[in-house]
């Protein structure tokens, strides 16, 4: 199928989930239905297939696309938001369409397969609107805000403040508390000594210190005693709480 198009009509985005089907590994869809939680809707199309064909989609008509009634399959949904998160726009758009895709995520894999790279254009205006965001009550809004931090604002002019934002969410849900986890290790290997400060004077749920020092000595980017003293740090913590 021809993805760069001047217009989509129904007819077309009929085709298009056919192309998806033929797209489709079955073992690799009965691997993702075990690994990833609600995705009872899925075809089993691999993530650079998926992401070839939104770039294609960016070629030609993506307004038309994103116009087609987009179903809840699981690869729509991460195509939808890759051509989202692809379009060259101002920062209102960007904002807007980030919003709108946080509402249509279904699972980790969908938030975690697409970024709002156009973020790095937009960073001081993003940035002020990441309180709103993390506070949310959608886990995914805040799971996908949380990497749009880690993934755009580790670094000196922003660490400190990412820290605060980061430990300042309140969630129980696992994946969201994971994304906080890993931007806590991510943080240690690219900004240490800031990170290893916030985290000896912070307080943070027992579940995401035990997440983060499993996070940290996961990671080949920190060191045997950063480890160590992370790994202390939350037995120490937890006991307390």
């Amino acid at each position: 199928m021809e993805y760069k198009k001047d217009t989509w009509t129904s007819c077309d985005y009929a085709e298009f989930l056919d192309s998806l089907k033929a797209a489709s590994d079955e073992k690799y869809r009965l691997f993702n239905s075990r690994l990833v939680p609600g995705t009872e809707k899925l075809f089993g199309v691999r993530i650079p297939v998926l992401r070839k064909i939104a770039r294609d989609i960016l070629k030609g008509n993506y307004s038309d696309f994103l116009l087609c009634p987009i179903g809840d399959y699981h690869e729509e949904r991460i195509i939808e938001g890759l051509v989202l998160a692809g379009k060259n726009c101002g920062f209102d758009e960007l904002l807007s369409d980030y919003r709108y895709f946080c509402g249509r995520i279904l699972n980790w894999a969908v938030c975690d397969t697409v970024s709002f790279k156009g973020i790095k254009k937009y960073r001081p205006l993003f940035f002020a609107e990441t309180d709103a965001l993390l506070r949310s009550d959608n886990p995914w809004c805040l799971r996908q805000t949380l990497s749009a931090l880690m993934s755009f604002y580790l670094d000196s002019e922003y660490i400190g403040t990412v820290l605060e934002k980061t430990a300042a969410v309140s969630s129980e849900h696992y994946y969201v508390q994971m994304m906080q986890a890993w931007l806590f290790a991510t943080a240690l290997a690219k900004c240490r000594t800031e990170t290893l400060d916030f985290l000896r004077s912070s307080s943070l749920p027992s579940a995401v210190w035990s997440m983060t020092a499993q996070k940290v000595r996961d990671s080949l980017r920190i060191c045997n005693e950063d480890k160590n003293e992370v790994s202390i740090l939350a037995k120490n913590k937890t006991s307390n709480i």
